[in-house]
């Protein structure tokens, strides 16, 4: 009786110890799943200024970014209703949804899109992803957020790397500074999208802010592509061009790029899930080169490489350091419902 309850005992300790060995493999499928989907979302994020590129050599950029938004709102509509996602969303928080709007996707994508008309996939790709570094300088005026040394100096080295991208060999500059212009300017609006996003993300869910924004987002657009199409005509006959490039640019960077980025972002956190987002730059560089649109020279390699060097260092102190100028407003910013 007593050797039976000892084999018993091995039997029930092998069963534990099969289960632990099963959970501990689970955990470590969903751990590579998690990243992956970071990864395909900056693959993406980083396709998105090849494609935008690719569609404005078709359509000029207020219609290419209202008939995304349609792509995007339609297929996001599709998702939330299919699998009961969708949430009510109460009017008097519509005043705060369309000041958000106004800022992201309105002006943020008029200054991304007329930047890339005017500059390259890659020096685009580089500016934008200066946004994080700008966010705790805007929180330390507007805020008065502590902003931490690292912070400084991760700023400091992407500037400079951004500097070394426009330059050629004759240390000349080679971008539009109306391109770069209007690319800074996307980059102060989507610091002042975080701002005005700070409450939204207390009362609704990421995807129900980005399905607002976008339905928002194209009226604002109805009446500026009327506009537009009388002083800068699009070639909407050559549909051929371009509807592969714009349906891509609707369905996987507004759409299946966020929700990968939404999920690899709820499993690793702000500190760790941002870390992919530099990475957008290195694959529009890459994309472009791949695809004949873009050449690649010893600056624009360089500046890549100090570009995300910076943005690695910003990173490094809000995630060993205390919670500083990785506060409020940069942890809104690191979760932008529209990255690209």
């Amino acid at each position: 009786m007593l050797q039976n309850y000892k084999n018993l005992a091995e039997i029930f300790q092998l069963e534990k110890t099969i289960s632990k060995k099963r959970n501990f493999a689970a955990m470590k499928d969903r751990t590579y799943l998690v990243h992956l989907a970071g990864i395909v979302a900056m693959i993406f994020w980083g396709m998105s200024f090849v494609w935008s590129t690719q569609v404005y050599q078709s359509l000029n950029p207020t219609a290419t970014i209202f008939l995304r938004l349609v792509v995007a709102t339609i297929f996001f509509t599709a998702i939330l209703f299919a699998f009961r996602l969708n949430e009510k969303v109460k009017k008097e928080h519509l005043g705060l949804f369309a000041l958000a709007a106004m800022f992201e996707p309105f002006l943020y994508f008029i200054f991304e899109g007329y930047g890339l008309k005017n500059t390259s996939p890659v020096i685009g790709s580089a500016i934008i992803a200066m946004i994080p570094l700008v966010t705790p300088i805007a929180a330390r005026i507007f805020l008065k957020e502590r902003l931490t040394p690292m912070n400084v100096v991760g700023f400091i080295v992407s500037f400079v790397g951004v500097i070394v991208l426009l330059l050629n060999k004759d240390l000349e500059i080679t971008a539009s500074p109306k391109g770069i212009l209007f690319l800074g300017g996307a980059v102060v609006v989507a610091v002042g999208y975080s701002i005005a996003l700070i409450r939204l993300t207390k009362l609704y869910k990421p995807m129900t802010i980005t399905w607002v924004q976008n339905i928002i987002g194209m009226l604002y657009f109805i009446p500026l592509v009327i506009v537009m199409e009388r002083f800068e005509p699009s070639k909407f006959a050559n549909v051929g061009d371009y509807i592969i490039p714009l349906v891509c640019l609707g369905v996987f960077c507004s759409a299946v790029a966020y929700a990968l980025w939404a999920f690899a972002y709820s499993k690793l956190g702000a500190s760790r899930a941002n870390v992919y987002s530099n990475l957008i730059p290195v694959f529009t560089a890459i994309f472009s080169y791949l695809l004949a649109i873009e050449e690649m020279t010893v600056f624009k390699i360089i500046g890549i490489v100090v570009v995300v060097v910076g943005l690695v260092l910003s990173q490094m102190k809000a995630k060993n350091g205390p919670s500083t100028g990785s506060g409020t407003l940069t942890e809104q910013l690191n979760n932008r419902t529209t990255p690209n």
